[in-house]
């Protein structure tokens, strides 16, 4: 049987009060996971009092908690649970926002499915409700495209694209084993990018799950997200490098923080 680990990178702090949407991250994945087949991975980047009491108070054997002494950043947060990976065979792993909700049950394993009918399927996103990621936008453009299937099987169709965004995403066992971990020069911001990059270049593509859509339930503008912003914002010129780099393979593909 497949074995699935949601990984959910968590920063609340008493000033950016966002353990309202840690909670609610928590009790979507209680309602919608099938635990015979998926573990939850909550990994906290020495969040506030709030937080770290509510995580305590978790006694479901299949959500787990991961503390780090300090804010890691996203991506070194998900690479934690990426590498749990290394002791089992055949694990997908999903990176999943502490922002966001998922309304249809067993939603992981419904991507899995889509992994085993393609194997050059690299990475599969969930699509946001208040993102502009369809056919009919220039900004995230994606081009429909069905996966293989056998006469006694559905069509699924999926939206292919180049970039998938990070908000609730699984990657292919078979990707991870050629790329490694998630990488992002600075504490947060385009590790996604990089990591469908990586991907296509590894010979893989990219994909949306269109029949499924998620919620994200932080609106925006406050003090944090801008924050974020303005980091991520700040080094857009050494991804582009970055980038470059790969495409020129003058960077590997294969990362490993912890080697």
């Amino acid at each position: 049987m497949n074995k699935i680990l949601i990984a959910v990178a968590i920063y609340d702090t008493d000033e950016n009060k966002r353990t309202k949407y840690t909670i609610e991250t928590y009790k979507s994945l209680f309602k919608t996971i099938n635990t015979k087949t998926t573990e939850v991975y909550f990994v906290d980047n020495a969040s506030c009092k709030k937080t770290k009491n509510f995580l305590k108070s978790i006694k479901d054997n299949y959500f787990h908690v991961i503390t780090n002494e300090k804010n890691a950043g996203t991506a070194e947060a998900i690479n934690k649970v990426i590498k749990l990976r290394k002791k089992r065979d055949n694990t997908y792993i999903v990176k999943m926002d502490n922002d966001i909700t998922v309304e249809e049950y067993g939603w992981a394993d419904k991507l899995v499915t889509c992994f085993e009918r393609d194997k050059k399927l690299g990475i599969l996103g969930l699509k946001r409700k208040d993102l502009k990621d369809s056919p009919t936008s220039d900004e995230y453009k994606t081009n429909l495209r069905f996966l293989p299937h056998k006469l006694d099987q559905t069509w699924l169709p999926i939206e292919e694209s180049e970039d998938i965004l990070g908000s609730c995403t699984m990657y292919n066992p078979l990707l991870l084993d050629k790329v490694g971990y998630l990488y992002q020069p600075a504490i947060y911001g385009y590790d996604d990018v990089l990591m469908s990059k990586r991907s296509i270049l590894s010979g893989f593509y990219n994909a949306f799950y269109p029949s499924i859509e998620i919620n994200h339930i932080d609106t925006g503008g406050t003090i944090f997200i801008e924050w974020k912003k303005e980091i991520a914002g700040s080094y857009m010129n050494t991804v582009v490098k970055i980038i470059k780099e790969y495409q020129s393979g003058n960077r590997p593909l294969y990362y490993n923080p912890f080697e």
